[in-house]
């Protein structure tokens, strides 16, 4: 049976700068891919790579897509790339949707939090889980953050603490010698990868749990990981081509796509987490209103709200004013 394939690049800012341990994020750039069966099936899939998460990057991946061509193709799996997950979880997410209906499921959400001033607001809106991200500054600014955030808790609410594997091992035992019996989620990726071992060694006098990110960069690195005594935070974005294997309890998070790698990651979740811990998906209002997100921010989201007909719309939109 044939195919049509379809892309289309776009580049989306930042309301402003996003400040990671990796340097300051100005632009979400990514590609959309659209599949349609010959019978009039149709999915679509979003190429959204975090490049200093080992995927590949966006230009790596649009290369790839000019090379294969907007054409008709009789089998998606000759289209996949050597190394290059963020365009195969896509592939993968089109062939998913074009294959099946859209299934339904509920997620608390984490509220992304880019400084402690910002947490009444989201505790206004129905939050109770609240993520901040430190190392990007020094020790006793994230500290003196931390120390805010924490008295702004309500009572049953806990936060999350990601450093983005910036950490230093001095550090990183400050940390949790200091939140030692605080209302604390989960410390996320203190050290770099490679260094997991350490970071249980290093944690295992304290109670806090240790949760793993950047040491989840596809597939393999999630089933190599599963019996981690933490938490796996993962990005079902870069997770590259996932077939029917068992995987382990697992916390979803976003990594800033449209409204079609987020309803894509969705889906995914609805089949396949296995808690009902809160996602990281608190991510649209960081980035620019520019008609790609069309998911409602709040504290709860619903896989299959947005619906193929929607993204058909604003498929034909964009397509029709970018291309």
């Amino acid at each position: 049976m044939n195919y049509c394939f379809q892309y289309l690049p776009y580049r989306r800012n930042f309301c402003r700068p996003l400040a990671t341990a990796h340097g300051l994020w100005q632009h979400r750039e990514g590609i959309v891919l659209r599949l349609e069966r010959e019978d009039g099936a149709f999915g679509f899939g979003e190429v959204a790579p975090v490049p200093w998460f080992g995927t590949e990057s966006y230009e790596t991946a649009l290369r790839w897509c000019g090379e294969i061509g907007e054409r008709h193709i009789q089998d998606p799996g000759d289209m996949l790339g050597e190394k290059m997950p963020c365009f195969n979880w896509a592939i993968r997410s089109a062939v998913d949707a074009l294959q099946s209906e859209y299934v339904q499921g509920s997620f608390p959400v984490a509220a992304l939090v880019t400084d402690p001033n910002s947490i009444s607001e989201k505790q206004a809106q129905g939050f109770h889980t609240f993520k901040l991200k430190i190392g990007a500054a020094n020790l006793q600014t994230d500290l003196k953050s931390v120390v805010a955030a924490i008295a702004q808790l309500e009572e049953g609410q806990r936060l999350r603490l990601d450093a983005n594997a910036a950490l230093t091992e001095r550090d990183y035992k400050a940390w949790l010698e200091y939140l030692e019996g605080q209302p604390i989620d989960y410390l996320e990726q203190p050290l770099g990868i490679g260094l997991e071992n350490r970071m249980l060694e290093i944690a295992e006098p304290f109670s806090t749990t240790i949760a793993l990110d950047e040491s989840i960069a596809g597939l393999d690195s999630l089933l190599h990981w599963q019996d981690w005594p933490g938490t796996l935070v993962v990005k079902p974005s870069l997770l590259g081509w996932v077939g029917d294997e068992a995987l382990p309890d697992l916390v979803g998070s976003s990594v800033f796509e449209t409204a079609f790698g987020f309803e894509a990651a969705l889906q995914f979740l609805a089949r396949r987490q296995k808690t009902n811990t809160a996602i990281g998906f608190d991510t649209n209002a960081l980035l620019e209103a520019d008609g790609w997100s069309i998911h409602e921010s709040g504290p709860t989201l619903n896989a299959g709200t947005v619906t193929k007909a929607q993204l058909q719309s604003l498929w034909e939109d964009k397509y029709e004013t970018l291309s």
